[in-house]
């Protein structure tokens, strides 16, 4: 990830295992970070994080890698 966008997000994540998870709001301003510095969305996971666990919900997940638009899929799925 391009170092700017990192530093101003970077501490918004939980982190575990060297995976970045973020609130949904967070999830949002990383999209329009990354759209601002050209950088690709190939999909989104999504999981319940709590202390004691890290649970994927597949059925809110999406793979963007096929994308023309990943930025804006990517806002429509969130909503």
């Amino acid at each position: 990830m391009n170092n700017e966008i990192e530093s101003s997000i970077i501490s918004k994540a939980i982190i575990r295992s060297g995976i970045h998870f973020y609130s949904y709001d967070d999830a949002l301003e990383l999209i329009d970070l990354c759209q601002k510095g050209s950088l690709p969305i190939l999909g989104i996971d999504s999981f319940i994080v709590t202390e004691t666990r890290t649970q994927p919900l597949i059925e809110y997940s999406i793979d963007l890698s096929f994308s023309k638009n990943s930025y804006e899929q990517a806002k429509v799925f969130w909503n």
